[in-house]
């Protein structure tokens, strides 16, 4: 059963880590995905 409890742990860490990441990762491709339509950020 160590494996089950492992990878509840895993998986809670990981979901923890989505949800610290994706708001930074959602706000980098908003400033840094549109080089194209607003050319203000250098490549």
């Amino acid at each position: 059963m160590v494996n089950t409890r492992t990878d509840t742990e895993l998986s809670m860490a990981v979901q923890n880590a989505l949800q610290t990441l994706l708001p930074q990762i959602r706000e980098e491709f908003r400033t840094g995905s549109g080089p194209l339509d607003s050319g203000g950020n250098p490549p």
